[in-house]
């Protein structure tokens, strides 16, 4: 009897035990995420010269962005936020005419957040903004449109050039990308029109995945722990051969893409873009943070096979830009890939030498040029 008793009480213990650590954890988890969240923003070396309130509002106006998708994400047009303006064409920016005027070279830069300007401090400092200033002040008559929409992948983007941009008559697409096809396995089939992006995903998921969702939002542990360990899951199942087949499905979609825009008269140049720990920087102690996790998703390994593809066919010019901040010192990067206003006008600088002498001869100059 005295046994029983024993036993139910150690079972008990346990169970206590158990669950003093889950409140604890829960309580860290909590913890967590108001001190950082999603927004490394806050506390970056990249951003400390700006003011904490100030970069609260950077980091909750990521949440307020209005979204449509169909079955690609855009955003819903004529959105002002705090240092974010969406036209009523639904990308980020000041207006422009539907219809091109005749002596205009029109770019289109597409890409994820990081062409988007995630963590810009406003419109004008966007790489596709410092972009046209360049080609402005050397008296081109030029409008680079910032077609950049958070967490795109080439899928999405080729899907949106074929069947959204070319409406708007450009003489150039920029792809500035790379990050978001670096870390998974990407799909040789493009996209289902009627299915969206949020449904695909969940698709995907198993039937704990969607029950977590849908009945633990109240419980923060796992969504704190879920991204981390799902990185390091996928990771797992990345190898040489992998990398080997992910950078033939990203060639071959877009020297597809090239392709076809050659056909109707476009250029199209591809950039593969740096992410922190990419070229020989010095990092800063809190880069340096970042580029150690972006080392356990394996992000580099693929991008250097991606590399291997280029130049890709058909396209008129590729470019590896993952050098591009090899002899800066100052911090550039608040997160795995995202950058400050320096490190945008770094790399619009960048892009603007590497493809002036691409395109020059077609370029009109202002009527005082």
């Amino acid at each position: 009897m005295s046994m029983r008793v024993s036993y139910k009480k150690q079972i008990l213990f346990l169970f206590f035990g158990i669950l003093i650590i889950l409140i604890f954890v829960e309580i860290g988890a909590r913890v967590y995420e108001q001190i950082v969240g999603d927004c490394f923003y806050l506390n970056s070396d990249a951003t400390k010269k700006l003011d904490s309130e100030f970069k609260k509002k950077i980091c909750q106006q990521s949440d307020l962005l209005k979204l449509i998708d169909i079955p690609v994400v855009v955003y819903e047009p004529n959105q002002d936020l705090f240092s974010i303006h969406i036209n009523s064409f639904g990308f980020r920016g000041k207006e422009f005419s539907f219809e091109k005027d005749t002596n205009t070279y029109r770019i289109f830069m597409v890409g994820g957040s990081t062409t988007f300007g995630s963590g810009a401090t406003s419109d004008e400092k966007t790489i596709p903004a410092h972009l046209q200033r360049k080609f402005v002040e050397a008296g081109y008559k030029i409008e680079v449109i910032n077609a950049g929409v958070g967490a795109s992948d080439s899928r999405e983007e080729a899907f949106k050039i074929r069947n959204l941009y070319k409406k708007f008559e450009p003489d150039l697409f920029i792809i500035y990308g790379g990050w978001n096809d670096s870390f998974k396995k990407l799909e040789e089939s493009e996209l289902n029109i009627e299915i969206s992006r949020f449904d695909e995903i969940n698709s995907k998921k198993s039937f704990l995945q969607l029950w977590i969702s849908e009945n633990l939002q109240n419980y923060r542990t796992v969504y704190v722990l879920y991204p981390i360990l799902s990185h390091y899951t996928i990771a797992s199942t990345l190898n040489s051969d992998v990398y080997l087949t992910n950078a033939e499905i990203w060639n071959n979609r877009w020297s597809l893409i090239c392709s076809e825009n050659k056909k109707d008269g476009i250029d199209t140049i591809i950039l593969l873009q740096p992410v922190v720990g990419s070229g020989k920087k010095q990092l800063t102690y809190d880069e340096n943070r970042h580029a150690e996790y972006i080392k356990g998703k394996k992000t580099n390994e693929q991008l250097d096979v991606f590399s291997q593809v280029l130049p890709i066919n058909f396209c008129t010019a590729s470019f590896d830009l993952r050098s591009t901040f090899d002899d800066e010192q100052r911090a550039i990067f608040y997160d795995g890939g995202h950058m400050n206003d320096l490190g945008n006008e770094i790399m619009a600088d960048t892009i603007y030498e590497k493809i002036l002498p691409v395109i020059k001869n077609q370029l009109p100059r202002t009527e005082h040029d």
